[in-house]
């Protein structure tokens, strides 16, 4: 797998921030991400033998949490995250030729775990707003379903259906601002970028960026 200088960037500075880090100035939060990824050229086939449809799955809802320990330093507050998100697709289509029809249901669901690295830093005289950057490890469940039924014309029809595990491992980095709302909360956007390997038969690089409304509670 090809590494991203973007993830070993946030890995190499948040490793250089915990060296500087003293006192702790922020307790720990929890932070509530709800938005969408786009994982790179993620389709599948809907065929009859002789040509194919071409299913585009790339985009997806994904949603989680985070949870950050006590961040250290003054300026810049630095500790350890982890994150769970979950994203997924389905549906069906059709697809038609003069001698036979394709019927294909579809979904698919993965499911991710990482962990690592933060800094944040608040801005302003009251400090109001808040700019972060995370990264580390990733593991990385899916599961995938893809039905198909071919009705043909002439000659026999056809059924398939795949349905499949995988695991995988990488890195992913992410960023954002928020402002504060409330006391105890501060409501924003980031985005989270994605490089995992897995052995699906189908898939086998599930690079992609996530774009997420946010909410976190306990700075």
């Amino acid at each position: 797998m090809q590494i991203r200088n973007s993830a070993g960037v946030v890995l190499i500075a948040g490793m250089s921030l915990i060296t500087l880090a003293a006192t702790a100035t922020t307790g720990p939060s929890v932070q509530a991400l709800l938005g969408a990824v786009r994982y790179d050229n993620l389709t599948i086939q809907n065929a009859n033998g002789t040509s194919s449809q071409t299913i585009d799955i790339s985009t997806m809802p994904q949603f989680g949490g985070a949870w950050s320990s006590a961040g250290k330093g003054e300026k810049i507050q630095v500790g350890l995250e982890c994150n769970f998100l979950m994203s997924f697709n389905y549906g069906s289509a059709t697809y038609n030729t003069s001698v036979s029809s394709v019927y294909t249901d579809y979904s698919l669901w993965i499911f991710d775990l990482a962990g690592g690295i933060y800094a944040n830093a608040f801005l302003g005289k009251e400090e109001k707003i808040r700019i972060y950057a995370a990264g580390g490890p990733l593991l990385s469940s899916a599961w995938s379903y893809v039905e198909s039924y071919q009705d043909n014309l002439v000659g026999s029809d056809y059924y398939s259906r795949n349905n499949e595990n995988a695991f995988g491992y990488g890195l992913y980095a992410r960023t954002g601002v928020e402002i504060r709302v409330n006391e105890y909360g501060m409501l924003g956007l980031g985005v989270r970028g994605t490089w995992v390997d897995t052995d699906l038969s189908t898939i086998n690089d599930l690079t992609g960026v996530g774009a997420f409304v946010t909410y976190t509670a306990g700075l």
